[in-house]
């Protein structure tokens, strides 16, 4: 029992070991590069093939033939072997990266009034496989993709957000850049409401002090979306809130061209 127990181990290394005989996946910078097939055997010949993109190989007969003209992307090459036990073939991955994909570029610096709202970015397009996403360094807000370079922002904090734009170019290497987005209420700060407009976490409502006049009140989430809006009467009052979802929201008071904007964070 023991030695068959052994000889199935043995069979088994064996298999896995012929299961990748094609060598090991690559990913280089360009498009030239060498194969990395096992040695033949005594008595065994073999020929590579395209399976997917393109390659010229050099020495198609070769283990370890050069190959040049691969395309961007994945290219899948095959490796057959023709040999005393028959044919068997195994497949690898080659993934060309492009060095003269564009580096990190987040776009213009730019403003966004009026709060909250939402404005398109302009990163720059890689070149795939080269990939890149956006980050928040400072501020708030979200991404309707965080990896479109053409992405929304939605609802940035007011004041400045520092955004973030970073490409992952793999063996070309790695670059990023930064946009500030200056969120802005839209009225001139002169023409702000007095602290009249308070959220009362305890009671969950917006607070209006007596000496509020009359305003209307709008409740957006962190991404901009209006949830709710009501119009009040002059003198103190308080808005009731409804149950609110864990996160980040925003009350926007307006009475007669003025604004008072209040963020507020509702936690379980």
């Amino acid at each position: 029992m023991r030695a068959s127990l052994l000889l199935l181990a043995i069979t088994a290394g064996l298999s896995a070991a012929a299961a990748d005989f094609a060598g090991p996946n690559q990913f280089i910078c360009g498009t030239t590069t060498a194969m990395q097939a096992n040695a033949l055997s005594p008595g065994e010949t073999g020929f590579w093939q395209v399976v997917q993109g393109t390659a010229v190989f050099i020495s198609g007969n070769s283990p370890n033939s050069p190959v040049t003209g691969l395309s961007f992307g994945e290219n899948v090459l095959q490796w057959t072997i023709f040999g005393p036990g028959g044919t068997s073939s195994d497949q690898v991955s080659i993934w060309c990266y492009d060095n003269a994909s564009p580096q990190a570029n987040a776009g213009a610096d730019q403003t966004l009034p009026p709060w909250p709202g939402s404005i398109q970015l302009h990163g720059s397009t890689p070149t795939a496989p080269a990939a890149c996403f956006w980050t928040i360094v400072s501020g708030s807000g979200a991404f309707s993709d965080p990896t479109d370079p053409q992405a929304t922002y939605f609802a940035p904090a007011i004041g400045s957000n520092v955004l973030q734009w970073s490409c992952d170019n793999g063996p070309c290497g790695t670059s990023t850049d930064q946009v500030v987005i200056e969120g802005v209420v839209g009225i001139a700060e002169e023409g702000a409401i007095a602290h009249v407009v308070r959220y009362d976490a305890a009671q969950h409502a917006i607070i209006l002090a007596p000496e509020a006049t009359r305003v209307s009140l709008s409740l957006y989430d962190e991404r901009g979306r209006q949830l709710l809006s009501i119009g009040t009467p002059a003198g103190a009052g308080r808005w009731m809130l409804p149950t609110l979802p864990s996160g980040l929201y925003v009350v926007r008071a307006e009475s007669s061209g003025a604004t008072q904007v209040v963020r507020f964070v509702v936690a379980d």
